[in-house]
Parts: structure tokens; C-alpha cells; sequence
């Protein structure tokens, strides 16, 4: 079938049969060709989506439905119609969702909300400073002295450990700590 009005003859077939709903494979299988071949077809035939075919179906679109609405708003109005006012709501819903006047306008501050919201790492930081706070002024005084120094030099400072002499550290529970196994 290499003769151009075949191809076309072909392409028309393949675009009717998949208009009236029929698969690519089933049209493959009557047509004894594989399915890219017909979505090739396809390809051909129908129209190129880019953003200046959107604009034009757009406005297209609008024309036909200002169209509409003139019909219909009128009988809305005239004869007090209940269903052409209800296609008239209609006809205008489409118009805004196509013009995109719908879109939701108060991005802008849900961001900001967010923005002023603390994140979580900053109410875990306030936490600690918190019971930081909370502890005697002696010994909030020597934590602070202890990050002024860095831990290398306050070890350095205070010398080696001395344990228990087994090894571990003494424990030195705080009023609501629970007690080791």
C-alpha cells in the first residue's frame, strides 16, 4: 500500500474505527498491521496540540459559548425559564474554568501562614531551651560555659574520667529520671 490516497484511504479508516470507539488492537488485527502502525496513523491525522492550537480551541470554545448564552440568557430572562437560567450557570462555570477565573486566589497567603508557622525543628530547639531554662542557675551557667568551651577543651579541662572503676560512669539520676536495670 505504498500509494498516497490508499495511505489515505487507510488513515481515514483507522481515525473513523477509532472515533466510533473500536481499540488500536482490534484495528491492527482486522488491518494486519501492528498497533504503532496505527497510532502512526493516528498521529497523522489527527490535529497537533501545541499552545497555539490550545489558544485557538479556546477561543473557539468561547465563541460557541457565547453563542449559547445569548440564546439562553435570554429565555432565562423573558420567559422566566428555570432550565435555560440553569444552563445559563452552566455556560458561565465553563467560561471561568476555561478563562481560569476559578483558580484559587489565596495561595499567596496560605504560603505565608506557613512561612510564620514554626517548622519542627524549631520547636523541638525551643524545647530543649526550655528545659534548659529550667534548670538551677549554677548548673545552666556550666552548660553554657561547657558550649563556650567545646568539648574537647572542657574534657581537656576537667581532666580524665574517673568512673566507678568498672568502667562505666556513675549514675547521677535527676529527680524524674527512672532507675537502670
Amino acid at each position: 500500500m505504498s500509494d498516497p490516497t490508499s495511505d489515505d484511504a487507510r488513515d481515514d479508516f483507522i481515525l473513523q474505527e477509532r472515533l466510533s470507539g473500536r481499540s488500536a488492537r482490534a484495528i491492527s488485527k482486522q488491518l494486519r498491521c501492528t498497533v504503532g502502525e496505527v497510532d502512526a496513523s493516528l498521529d497523522r491525522t489527527l490535529p497537533k496540540i501545541d499552545n497555539d492550537a490550545r489558544r485557538r480551541y479556546v477561543a473557539l470554545d468561547l465563541n460557541r459559548l457565547d453563542a449559547l448564552l445569548k440564546t439562553f440568557f435570554a429565555l432565562a430572562i423573558e420567559k422566566a425559564d428555570a432550565q435555560a437560567g440553569l444552563l445559563v450557570v452552566k455556560i458561565l462555570e465553563r467560561r471561568a474554568l476555561l478563562l481560569g477565573l476559578d483558580s484559587p486566589q489565596k495561595l499567596d497567603i496560605i504560603q505565608v501562614q506557613a512561612k510564620d508557622a514554626p517548622s519542627s525543628h524549631e520547636r523541638i530547639k525551643q524545647a530543649i531551651l526550655s528545659m534548659v531554662e529550667r534548670e538551677q542557675p549554677v548548673r545552666r551557667a556550666a552548660i553554657r560555659r561547657l558550649d563556650q568551651l567545646g568539648p574537647e577543651r572542657a574534657l581537656e579541662l576537667l581532666g580524665p574520667f574517673e568512673g566507678n572503676g568498672d568502667g562505666t560512669e556513675p549514675w547521677d539520676p535527676l529527680p524524674d529520671d527512672p532507675k537502670p536495670n
